[in-house]
């Protein structure tokens, strides 16, 4: 997994490795210059026929910038440097990288208000533009002289390389910080930053390339930093192996508890999505007038009716009839479908304090208990949730705008509250677990914005539940799956006409791929 930070923990990182391993500063943004200097060559072709901006701030990365202009010059590339300063307002590395470019010959233009329009003619006819002018350092709006030039690289159309993250972006939350730089790729200095991966800043990014600048690992260690990405090889090692003398009733039973009058078609998508994840049983418990169309449809998955209420929801009398059919379980899905009928909230109420093995709740299973006030904390068995931003909300009385301005904060600060998996749905899908660990998953686009999708999900985590996996790694490994089975059907086809359905054709495609 690739460790995200954020830019204080960077901050401390590079500290570290400045006073406890004796790496000189100066050091470190050569390290980065250079790195930088090699992207860009390895991203742009006939770059030696190509004229290049670059556009340096007063601290640490315009020294970056700095460093890049001096290896591009060396190299035969026609380079100027455009400062938003004096070079005698630069201090430490900075000034130093300034002065050694300066002596080389390299163009620096010193740009202020008056004379902005003047250089004009380098934005327009220079073909790359390097965006050195925050980094992670902006925590207020760029204003004045910045912002007129973020607008001007932004007009300019050119191809535009960010160091580190793009000027006016908040490096951790994902929010814009006013006007801000759409880069074509960005150089991420040593370690992921939040903002490279949550929207909508993300979309800024363009391609985001790490760079390697020599911070030891054990600098990045010592932070324990708490977020991390998940990667292909991650999932990887987590899928079941399958010993070939083996039978169905190894590989699990999930019981899915969903499903009401005209919202049956949810329990169909979540057991079959368990069946897809690799559980070798499926029952699914339904209100008794949905029971007869999921007899039939899916043909692979064994029900059970339940007692319901006049208007075709569970009812409080279907209690031990589920308690019943959950021995010998080893996962429990709740609530794609349910509703939030007064009955069947009551039913929970009852239902959920006495279950012993794995809960996944989902969709109306989330909204009860946000009906129930203190009943997440009644529930004994390990619990994964899985809301979008407005049922988190219900759950948990924060505004929808705060949970998504504060995506990894909130998710990972509700999981550690009540000791659950917390799996909050959107772009980017984040995984937050009972000891403060928070993953970002990578896979899925914006088609999967659609009914059923998350009834998929949730079957999938209890697939994987009921075969042995611990609830983190079903979690995770679920959203992968999912994500990844979304982008499968988008390259072959296109995002607006994906359904549920087309996910779980794709889940054997998504899971041959991560295993071979």
């Amino acid at each position: 997994m690739q460790k995200v930070v954020t830019a204080s923990e960077m901050q401390a990182i590079d500290r570290s490795a400045i006073e406890e391993f004796g790496i000189p500063g100066m050091v470190l943004m050569e390290n980065a210059g250079l790195a930088a200097a090699s992207l860009i060559h390895e991203n742009v072709p006939d770059l030696l026929e190509k004229k290049v901006v670059i556009v340096c701030g007063k601290g640490n990365n315009g020294g970056d910038g700095f460093v890049i202009a001096r290896h591009l010059f060396i190299d035969g590339v026609q380079v100027d440097i455009l400062l938003l300063g004096k070079r005698q307002q630069l201090k430490s590395d900075a000034r130093v990288n300034a002065d050694i470019a300066f002596k080389m010959g390299v163009p620096i233009h010193e740009i202020t208000d008056k004379n902005l329009n003047a250089q004009n003619h380098l934005l327009r006819h220079c073909h790359i533009i390097v965006d050195a002018l925050f980094g992670t350092g902006l925590s207020k709006p760029a204003g004045g002289l910045y912002e007129k030039v973020i607008k001007k690289i932004n007009a300019s159309n050119k191809y535009v390389v960010a160091v580190d993250i793009p000027s006016g972006v908040d490096s951790d939350s994902g929010l814009f910080i006013g006007p801000h730089i759409k880069a074509n790729v960005t150089a991420a200095l040593a370690l992921l930053k939040r903002s490279h991966l949550l929207f909508p800043a993300a979309e800024s990014m363009g391609e985001v390339q790490i760079l390697d600048i020599s911070i030891p690992h054990e600098a990045v260690e010592k932070q324990d930093i708490p977020v991390a990405w998940l990667e292909f090889e991650d999932i990887q090692s987590l899928i079941p192996k399958r010993p070939t003398n083996t039978h169905k009733g190894e590989y699990g039973h999930t019981l899915v508890l969903a499903g009401s009058r005209g919202k049956g078609g949810a329990a169909g998508l979540t057991g079959l999505a368990a069946l897809r994840a690799g559980a070798g049983l499926v029952t699914l418990a339904v209100p008794e007038s949905c029971h007869q169309a999921l007899e039939f449809n899916p043909l692979e998955t064994m029900t059970v009716a339940l007692p319901e209420t006049k208007s075709g929801c569970v009812s409080t009398k279907a209690v031990d009839v589920i308690m019943e059919t959950l021995k010998g379980k080893n996962a429990l899905a709740i609530g794609p479908g349910l509703s939030t009928d007064k009955e069947t909230v009551r039913l929970l109420e009852t239902l959920l304090p006495q279950v012993e093995c794995p809960l996944i709740i989902d969709a109306d299973g989330i909204n009860a208990l946000g009906k129930s006030g203190k009943l997440i904390d009644q529930i004994r068995a390990e619990t994964v949730l899985t809301p979008h931003p407005k049922e988190m909300s219900r759950l948990s009385g924060w505004s929808v705008q705060d949970i998504l301005n504060q995506r990894i904060e909130r998710a990972g600060e509700y999981a550690q509250e009540h000791n659950i998996t917390l799996l909050l749905k959107g772009a980017r899908t984040v995984v937050a677990f009972a000891d403060g660990t928070v993953l970002i998953n990578p896979t899925g686009n914006p088609g999967m914005a659609t009914a059923g999708s998350g009834d998929v999900l949730t079957g999938l985590i209890a697939g994987m539940i009921s075969q042995g996996l611990s609830v983190p790694s079903a979690t995770s490994a679920g959203a992968f799956i999912h994500g990844m089975a979304g982008d499968i059907y988008a390259e072959a086809n296109h995002l607006i006409p994906l359904i549920a359905s087309d996910l779980l054709d794709k889940v054997p495609e998504a899971i041959k791929r991560i295993l071979t």
